[in-house]
């Protein structure tokens, strides 16, 4: 009970490790962000919705059809309404074009890059030009025109300028100017805020927490894991099992709560029909990192049963590690080098998001490294004489055994072993015992199967 109450909390625990991550990589990481918004405005669902918008927004707010009478000649001001229609069927039509020009993706990904920079480099506490001292965000507008001029190369021609006006001249312009107009100006002039104390703190407090709880909720899924696991001593390769079909289980939840989460939310707050499909394409855009997360669940979890499978005593996986016994005692470096090579491969193709970070790299090693040395282990004691090629003798034998058994054309059913009204020599019913020992070793008959072919040789 113990074990299943710890593996119990590990699902939940790991529920809420799967969505602080995603939100965490997606909200908090530039590189993801930047990727999710240049793929949706490269979905041309979300260009058709965005282009209409866009030329809705413009003739809604601009009289196209009156500029163009106040430009056309009298004679020919009467053609401004049809003509104001055709530009909008045009800019209908031009506008999702635009939007898919390369010139244009690259400046909206450039921009979005820059905006969450900024608002990151914000909840870590500013920099130069946009700082949050005395819990207020302000923004630096001398620092800021120094980075203008750099840009443009004319830094020496700026800084002289910012020198003389700091200087006596430009002290005694700012106090005329101060005089004529009847104010006063703070020595912080320059800077404007742009948030203030209490929605700084709250933003930065929800940051903060989105990072502490996914850190801590994934290193205590991995820990329940592994305690229910130790504690389930001769259990433990059935519990090995259960960890990964829970894995199996949370991803499996997550891409369902994915697809019918998304179909409920999407619905809930789009009424138009016209921008559903864009809709539902930006929340599939937008929920791409947590499917991929939810999917390599899936596959640690399908491995980790396999792992558990392989050192269970089904006749399958009994046969499967005699066949790897030589090559696991004597040649263990060929075996440790064909992993490595796969492992390799799979890294090179990337195929989950922890096989492109390096921590999960060398964890997942780590595992691979131990799986492999437990398995040699248990191959050495359970088959400490087994021999290259005996595992494919073996399986000729069970072959042969099987075909043995099925029905020839008269109906009449044959069996494995000699007819009981045959009697046989004690040469032949050694040979005969020693066949059934070998294909009992090699996994190809159970131990029922065993007894019973063994009882019907010892009583003849």
């Amino acid at each position: 009970m113990a074990v299943v109450a710890l593996l119990t909390v590990a699902v939940i625990c790991a529920v809420i490790a799967v969505l602080s991550t995603w939100v965490k990589r997606q909200v908090l990481d530039t590189g993801n962000y930047t990727n999710t918004s240049a793929k949706l405005l490269a979905d041309p669902a979300i260009q058709n919705a965005l282009g209409a918008y866009l030329v809705n927004e413009l003739f809604t707010n601009v009289d196209v059809a009156g500029q163009l009478r106040n430009n056309l000649p009298a004679q020919t001001r009467a053609l401004a309404g049809p003509a104001a229609a055709g530009l909008r069927e045009i800019a209908d039509r031009e506008a999702p074009a635009l939007l898919a020009r390369p010139r244009v993706q690259d400046a909206w990904r450039a921009a979005n890059r820059a905006a969450h920079q900024q608002f990151i480099n914000i909840l870590n506490g500013g920099g130069k030009v946009v700082s949050t001292q005395n819990g207020e965000v302000t923004l630096d507008l001398h620092n800021l025109v120094t980075q203008l001029a750099a840009t443009l190369g004319i830094s020496n021609q700026v800084a002289a300028a910012q020198q003389k006006l700091g200087g006596g001249t430009g002290s005694q312009a700012q106090g005329l100017a101060q005089q004529k107009l009847g104010i006063t100006l703070p020595p912080t002039t320059g800077r404007l805020v742009i948030m203030r104390a209490k929605q700084l703190n709250t933003a930065q407090d929800i940051a903060k927490l989105i990072r502490n709880i996914s850190i801590i909720f994934t290193i205590l899924t991995f820990v329940l894991f592994a305690v229910a696991i130790g504690i389930a001593k001769d259990r433990r390769r059935l519990a090995l099992r259960g960890t990964g079909w829970c894995f199996v289980g949370v991803g499996i939840s997550v891409l369902l709560v994915r697809r019918v989460g998304g179909n409920q939310i999407v619905d809930g707050l789009v009424q138009a029909e016209s921008v559903k499909m864009a809709a539902h394409d930006a929340w599939n855009i937008g929920t791409s990192l947590l499917s991929a997360i939810a999917i390599a669940l899936v596959i640690y979890g399908i491995v980790i049963v396999v792992a558990a499978w392989l050192a269970g005593p089904t006749r399958p996986a009994t046969a499967v590690r005699r066949a790897l016994a030589p090559s696991m005692r004597d040649r263990p470096w060929r075996v440790y080098a064909s992993v490595a090579l796969v492992y390799l491969l799979v890294l090179l193709w990337g195929p989950t998001p922890a096989l492109r970070q390096w921590i999960p790299i060398l964890l997942i090693a780590a595992a691979i490294v131990l799986g492999i040395e437990l398995l040699r282990r248990q191959t050495a004691r359970e088959f400490p004489d087994a021999q290259a090629g005996d595992a494919m003798r073996g399986m000729r034998e069970w072959w042969d055994t099987r075909r043995g058994r099925g029905a020839p054309e008269d109906g009449i059913t044959t069996t494995a072993v000699p007819p009981a009204t045959a009697p046989q020599g004690n040469g032949a019913r050694l040979a005969q015992l020693e066949r059934l020992a070998s294909l009992h070793d090699s996994g190809a008959l159970t131990d029922d199967e065993y007894s019973a072919e063994k009882g019907v040789l010892l009583k003849h």
